[in-house]
């Protein structure tokens, strides 16, 4: 190999090295390199983490805490406390959209793997520590009995789950019948640049109907992600 060919050898294989770095934690988000890389990442993004997504309480008030609110309004069976499954929650999105609605007076229980993407949600909603639990914990064996909680969700997660149909089949197990499943989708041009871990949503609802869940609805979300919402059949039975 010539000194010039070497050199371009070089060149390429160095932009090659970098496009996959960018890819893996970049886009990716280390979901290829293990549960300690993505929680690692997570943990150094976690302060401006709010700061960059500039959530929209009033659309989250819209898509994610009415359509429970009106779940738990249906409900054939009251319970005395209503309890919500957050996972992978981040700094508490979904907690807090919830818990500003005056109607919800129940419980949350929202684990994570990030330690300090979990102290900047429990920094941020503070003044609901009696009503929400915070637990360092990953989707893939969730440490709940079967139909423990009312409602589960989960949102822009799924996709970086080391195997996140698995994770998918978790969040089923610990709903209970009749409960409401709330799931994000990745979807839009990025879709792909995350081989075997997305898929289209009319695929997903197929998913969550082998799993026991019926009623699946998909509504557009962001961007990114459409958002699946499905209730988990009364019997044990499963297409």
């Amino acid at each position: 190999m010539t000194g010039i060919a070497l050199i371009v050898f070089v060149v390429i294989a160095a932009a090659l090295a970098g496009l996959i770095a960018w890819w893996q934690l970049a886009v990716a988000e280390g979901a290829y390199l293990g549960r300690r890389v993505v929680a690692f990442l997570y943990d150094r993004y976690a302060r401006r983490y709010d700061h960059v997504k500039q959530f929209d309480s009033t659309s989250d008030a819209v898509m994610l805490a009415l359509p429970i609110l009106e779940y738990l309004r249906t409900m054939s069976s009251r319970r005395a406390e209503t309890r919500v499954l957050d996972v992978a929650t981040g700094t508490g999105r979904l907690p807090a959209a919830l818990l500003a609605q005056p109607a919800f007076r129940g419980r949350i229980v929202a684990p994570d793997i990030s330690p300090k993407m979990l102290a900047q949600a429990q920094a941020k909603l503070s003044g609901y520590a009696d009503r929400v639990a915070w637990m360092r914990h990953d989707a893939q064996r969730l440490p709940f009995k079967d139909a423990s909680f009312d409602v589960v969700t989960c949102l822009e997660a799924i996709e970086f789950f080391p195997r996140p149909f698995e994770a998918v089949a978790e969040l089923a197990r610990v709903l209970k019948p009749g409960g409401l499943l709330m799931v994000s989708n990745r979807v839009g041009p990025d879709a792909w640049k995350l081989p075997g871990r997305t898929m289209p949503s009319a695929e997903f609802a197929a998913l969550l109907g082998r799993l026991g869940l019926a009623g699946v609805a998909i509504r557009r979300w962001l961007v990114d992600y459409d958002l699946l919402l499905a209730e988990r059949r009364k019997t044990s039975e499963t297409r």
